[in-house]
């Protein structure tokens, strides 16, 4: 048995999201009493043993008798090994047989001396056993990694498959579906095992890695694309600190020992050329032939990838010119047998290609980088906008991270992460991200503390949404938008981003003496406060602090004229999340959660 096969169970030992494919294996026997013959084929990790597994178990349990065999590679060059492993359990029922039969299956098996018998009279002599044994109980076969088995089983097993009709024996098998085998399966219906779903690979993810964030469980099940075995083995590569913060998750996810186990042999085995050539690829992502083959200094990868096209680890397409690897974890085994110099050169040779697409380049020369580099980093930078704009607020973190990193500057390390624990904090929940990135920050240049805008927004969001203290966090931005030397002018995005995010925590106060020093910046915003495509929006008038002057811009506004009591609402709980939404074509900052009290919105647009 495989057991790289198995996907998780839970605690009752249900498999998740595989319902369907029992309840059709198992209605595929009962509905033959008089023998039937059934194979599994899916993709490595996908869950094929597993099944088996399970269907044996219910078989034992409702008296039927199993024998199991399974494929080993080092046994496959063994004449029927695989059948000595199947029968073992029925040596002393030989004698059921007649002389003749049974002394040649006797010798095949290895518990016998003779002259090698023939072909055709072993495998008689096998359907002969295995039906005497079925008139008394009935047998359930079971045999797992076909390719695996050595040839003259494989003959004996195809042709006891087939003469199954008026017995009470059963055939279930299993075989990946890129894989070759001596098994002759034509005129035997085939099972094909699918990816799970999404709602059963996020079930798979909570129940094997609960202590993962939302963020990263989100990036595993993109990668793993319902393959149980990725699902449940790739976490395992990641330590504490990627469990939970996004940003310090590598690009190319690492693989465990099992999955390495699983593909990093048939990745060695390949020429060195298939081998650079198929790493590019990887790194690329998208499978375009055209920028693969140029980032190779254009190379021809049809001819350089026939060994591993062979091999069934990479499909091309000649006409659509692009590339996929075949199963989702071969281009992960690639990267990871690569050394560190092998990817850094690949990374070049992409950035090289990819000049008019800059959220591509900046990504690939940070990964080809090892130094300060200020030009990088700008480029990562404006990456960051790039993904921001079109609402890929984790992308952007990321991407700051990595511009944070390549800085000389720790004055520009430390506001790049500043801006990235600001926009974390509602990058899927990942307030533990953002903290992070907020005491890197601090760390970097300890000047950095609440007279950055950046970084006391981030830390206002995290006092609302980890304590609840609206108080405390509004003090704390007020504070530094009135220390800063932003001049309010209506250009800053660092400015305009704070105001935002004091308007929430004037929504979440319930109290109308917060707003004042909101409305003062505003009055005080050269030329002009920026043009709002949104609203702040209740159902009720904003509240002002007597005396106040009322900024008369049109980019407030209410729907209707009775003030509520203060207590209308109430300051959020700990799990109240502000975060980021699209308007039209440029990001603006948003809030728009469930509290006590009426539901409340919020928008500012970034000039």
């Amino acid at each position: 048995m495989h057991d790289l096969d198995h996907p998780f169970r839970t605690a009752s030992t249900r498999l998740i999201g595989r319902d369907k494919d029992l309840e059709f294996i198992r209605s595929h026997f009962s509905g033959s009493v008089h023998g039937a013959a059934l194979l599994l084929s899916g993709e490595a990790g996908i869950g094929k043993t597993a099944l088996l597994d399970a269907v044996a178990a219910q078989a034992r349990s409702e008296g039927t008798r199993v024998l199991r065999s399974s494929g080993v590679q080092f046994e496959a060059d063994v004449s029927y090994a695989g059948l000595n492993q199947l029968l073992v359990p029925l040596f002393e029922s030989f004698d059921l047989l007649d002389p003749s039969h049974r002394d040649a299956l006797k010798v095949a098996v290895g518990i016998g001396s003779g002259p090698p018998p023939n072909r055709l009279l072993t495998s008689t002599a096998a359907l002969l056993l295995l039906r005497r044994i079925a008139q008394d109980t009935p047998l359930l076969i079971v045999v797992d990694d076909l390719p695996w088995l050595d040839r003259p089983t494989t003959s004996v097993l195809g042709f006891v498959a087939r003469r199954l009709v008026g017995s009470r024996i059963g055939f279930l098998a299993a075989s990946r579906v890129t894989s070759d085998s001596f098994f002759e399966s034509s005129g035997l219906l085939e099972h094909r095992l699918q990816s799970l779903d999404e709602a059963s690979s996020a079930e798979l993810l909570a129940e094997a890695h609960p202590d993962l964030s939302h963020a990263i469980r989100r990036r595993i099940a993109a990668e793993a694309h319902g393959n149980p075995l990725a699902l449940v083995e790739l976490p395992t590569a990641l330590d504490r600190e990627q469990r939970t913060a996004p940003t310090a998750v590598p690009s190319v996810l690492p693989l465990s020992e099992r999955l390495q186990a699983l593909f990093a042999a048939r990745v060695a085995d390949l020429p060195e050329a298939s081998r650079e050539l198929l790493l590019i690829a990887a790194l690329e992502g998208t499978g375009d032939l055209a920028v693969i083959e140029a980032a190779a200094g254009r190379r021809a990868a049809v001819d350089l990838l026939e060994s591993a096209e062979r091999d069934r680890l990479v499909a091309i397409s000649a006409g659509s010119r692009r590339l996929s690897f075949r199963h989702p974890l071969i281009g992960f085994a690639v990267v990871a047998q690569a050394s560190a110099a092998d990817r850094r050169r690949a990374h070049q040779g992409l950035a090289a290609v990819l000049t008019d697409q800059p959220e591509r380049r900046a990504h690939h020369l940070g990964e080809a980088t090892t130094g300060p580099d200020e030009t990088v980093a700008e480029l990562l930078e404006q990456a960051a906008r790039l993904r921001l704009g079109r609402g890929d607020a984790l992308g952007a973190m990321a991407a700051l991270t990595r511009a944070a990193g390549l800085s000389p500057s720790s004055a520009d390390e430390s506001r790049r992460l500043a801006e990235a624990a600001y926009i974390g904090t509602d990058a899927g929940g990942g307030m533990a991200d953002a903290s992070s990135l907020l005491v890197g920050a601090r760390r970097a240049d300890p000047a950095t503390r609440e007279e950055s805008l950046h970084a006391a927004a981030a830390s206002a969001l995290l006092l609302i949404n980890e304590e609840g203290d609206v108080n405390t966090a509004h003090r704390l931005l007020v504070g530094a938008i009135e220390a800063g030397g932003h001049g309010y002018d209506a250009s800053d995005d660092a400015l305009v981003e704070a105001l935002f995010t004091l308007i929430t925590l004037c929504w979440y106060s319930g109290d109308p003496e917060k707003w004042a020093p909101l409305f003062r910046a505003l009055d005080r915003m050269t030329p002009a406060p920026p043009t709002c495509c949104g609203c702040v929006h209740r159902p009720s008038p904003i509240p002002r602090a007597p005396g106040t002057a009322h900024w008369n811009s049109s980019t407030l506004c209410s729907t209707t004229s009775a003030t509520p009591p203060k207590s209308s609402v109430s300051a959020p709980a700990p799990s109240t999340r502000t975060g980021w939404r699209m308007y039209g074509k440029r990001p603006c900052a948003w809030s728009n959660r469930a509290v006590r009290g009426p539901r409340l919105s919020a928008g500012i647009c970034l000039p």
